[in-house]
Parts: structure tokens; sequence; C-alpha cells
């Protein structure tokens, strides 16, 4: 994707894109310019928020959506047009913002794809700020536990009719985003989505919040608002009000209620965990199991084992749900839907309100039992590219090593990250 940008110094216009921006007081172009923001969510509040990032000359993006454009989108996407319907919305998203941006050295890339299971931890740890532009309660709790992992900003906006809500978050200075919300209301979502809490369902009926453009602009503007002002922050830069982390507004535009809540950080809240360091390899989502135990063996000099709980887990084998003989499955969790755990012979059968029999792995050794599996790769395993491995020493479970797959960079970051 090529453009033709106005640079930072015009001396064919005399000015630059930005000097007005200059004009205040601890505005500094430079940091902009050389930030780098992950952005989840490609849709109505992405949009916006894109846009913003863009004229604003914001120099590193990541855009992630699983999405396609539909019909109905365009009158509150302004990154896409009738001709873009059917296509992958975080494609057209990237393409556009790089058409966009005032800053020469924008650099974009962009992820389609199931945001909770496919996309590495890796990911998160690259960026300065991480922007939720979302619409489901179990994405957010992912997307917010992942900002946790690397103490990274998370500032995440929600839209509805007229009214739209803001939450900024930087744990550990602050609470975290889970630890404002209820989490009946993310259990309940999650039983839309999954059957028995466990395996997806294939036809899920969605609930469509009604929206407008007019409250997904407000939302963005005070989203990236609020990332300018952190970026300036994280940068050592003393603003004239310093950000408020740990904090929900809320407005409703019937009424012009505006409203804003301390959330406070619960103790017992379990996104609060952090990664101590992690270790770069060149290991990447294509490495057989068997090679991977190998190579970290010899970097650690003990055996070791991959730890996968929580973040995923493989089915060995269930039983069908209709007449409970054993059925081999060997997929990860996270592909799996409800309707194929029945044998050849019980296709039609009605599964509501049984719970499947089946046997999970998420610890893998060189000693696992099915020695097939060594020769299935990680991302066969259910581990995403550029994901970071939780790696304990065999018979001592205290000695973990957090490792990534680095060799997944350029697979996965080429612009943004790679060579």
């Amino acid at each position: 994707m090529t453009n033709t940008k106005i640079t930072l110094h015009s001396s064919e216009y005399g000015e630059t894109a930005f000097d007005r921006a200059k004009l205040i007081s601890w505005w500094s172009q430079e940091v902009v310019s050389a930030s780098r923001i992950l952005v989840v969510g490609a849709g109505a509040i992405g949009n916006e928020t894109l846009k913003n990032l863009a004229l604003l000359g914001v120099g590193k993006m990541f855009i992630c959506d699983m999405d396609t454009v539909s019909v109905s989108n365009l009158s509150r996407t302004v990154l896409f047009g009738i001709d873009d319907v059917g296509k992958n919305k975080a494609e057209v998203a990237a393409e556009r913002v790089l058409l966009m941006s005032n800053n020469p050295e924008c650099k974009v890339d962009y992820f389609v794809g199931d945001i909770i299971n496919k996309l590495g931890h890796g990911v998160f740890r690259r960026f300065d700020i991480v922007l939720g532009c979302l619409d489901n309660m179990l994405t957010r709790t992912n997307v917010n536990r992942r900002s946790c992992l690397f103490k990274k900003p998370y500032i995440d906006a929600g839209i509805s009719g007229l009214g739209l809500s803001l939450n900024v978050h930087h744990y550990p200075e602050s609470s975290c985003l889970e630890c404002g919300m209820d989490s009946k209301d993310v259990e309940r979502e999650r039983m839309i989505r999954y059957s028995c809490d466990v395996f997806k369902k294939r036809v899920v009926q969605e609930g469509h919040a009604a929206t407008v453009l007019i409250s997904t602009a407000i939302v963005s503007a005070l989203q990236v608002q609020e990332a300018v002002k952190a970026l300036h922050q994280l940068s050592g830069i003393e603003l004239e009000v310093p950000i408020q982390y740990g904090k929900k507004y809320y407005y409703q535009g019937m009424n012009h209620l505006f409203e804003q809540m301390r959330v406070l950080a619960k103790d017992d809240c379990a996104a609060h965990f952090s990664y101590n360091e992690v270790i770069e390899t060149q290991l990447a989502s294509i490495t057989t199991l068997g090679d991977a135990l190998e190579t970290l063996s010899n970097l650690f000099g003990y055996k070791c084992i991959i730890d996968t709980y929580p973040d995923s887990a493989f089915i060995s084998k269930a039983k069908c749900i209709s007449c409970h003989k054993e059925i081999a499955i060997n997929k990860p969790m996270s592909e799996i839907y409800s309707d194929e755990l029945f044998c050849i012979d019980c296709t039609q059968s009605d599964a509501s309100g049984y719970t499947p029999e089946y046997t999970a792995i998420d610890v893998f050794s060189s000693e696992i039992g099915d020695d097939f599996l060594l020769d299935y790769t990680l991302e066969q395993l259910g581990i995403p590219p550029l994901h970071i491995l939780t790696v304990r020493e065999q018979g001592n479970e205290d000695n973990v090593k957090y490792v990534e797959l680095t060799g997944d960079l350029t697979r996965v970051l080429p612009n943004t990250f790679g060579m």
C-alpha cells in the first residue's frame, strides 16, 4: 500500500500538519509520531479511533478484528464504503489508515481472526497502549488480562444508543477493567456463545445494540484524547493535569448527563498477573512439539514441560454425546463446536442438556503418552503465533520461565516490527 502524504517538515506549504497541536504546552509530536498503538476492534468505534490516530500522525498501529464489512456498518464507519462490503474489516481499515495518515513513516499491521484464541500474547508486549473498541464482554476481559500481563494502559470504549462509556485503566498503577465488571454478566455472555461452558455453538444469536455515528464519534474522541495523554505521561512529560487511571466515564446524550466513577482495585481480581521476564527465542508456532521441547531443554539445561493452562487446552478424545462411545478428536478446544461431539452413527442426536465427557491436555512433555503429538506443530496444539509459553522444569513446577515464539515476529508484525 502506497500513499502520498504531507511531510512533517513541508517546505512547499511552509507549515506541517501538526503545527496547531504543537501550540499545546505539553504536546510532543515526536512522542505521538513514535508511538505504537494496538487497536482491538475495527467496527464503529474502531473506525473513528483509527481515523483520529491517523490524522494525529501515530507511528505504528496494529488493527485486530474478525468480522467482515456489512451494509449496516456503512452509516457508522468512515473508513468503509459500499465496495468494501464482504471484505475483512481489519484489512480494509489498515489500507485506509495508511492512505489517511499524516505521518510519512506510519506503519500498520492487521490481524483477521479470533482475538481470544488466535492472537499471541507477544503482540501486546510490543505496543505502548491498548485501545478497546469492542462489542462483547468476553473479548474485553481477555484483552484486559493481556494488557495486565505487560502492564500496558488499556482504554476501553463502548456505546449504546446516544449513551457511551469509557474505561481508563493501567494495572498495577490502578484497578483494571475487570475490577469494575460484573462476573455474572460475563458468564451470561459465555453461555450465549458456548455449550456447557466449554465448546463453541455453531450458530450464535448476536444481540445488536442500537448505535449511531454521533455517540461513536464522541466516545472515540475521548478515547484517543486519553491515549495521547497516556503516551506523553509514559514518556515522562508532565501534563497540566495527570491522567486519572482507574476511572469510568459515562455520558448520556439524551439528557446530557455526564458522570465519572472511581473503580477500586480488587485484591482477588483474576486479571492481576504480570510476566516477570520474557525470554525471546527463535521458536515459532510452526515448530513441532518435539523440537520445541528439545530446544527448551537445551536452552535451560533440564527437561521441560509446556503448560498451556489457562490459555488453551487440546482435546484428544471425547465420548459421543448420544451413545457415549469414545471418539478421537485431536483438536484444540477453541476449534471444536458442540455438534462435533458425536460419532458417525449419531450425528442427528439432540445434544441439549448434556455435559460432554472428554480428555483435555494442557501440559505437554516428551513423555506425553500420545507420541504422535510430538509431531504436531505448536499451532496445531492450539498455541498461536508469537505467543508466550509457560515453561516449567519437569519435576519442579516452581521453576517457571516465560518463553516467546519470537520466530513468528515477521509473520505477525511484518511492517511494524519485522525486518
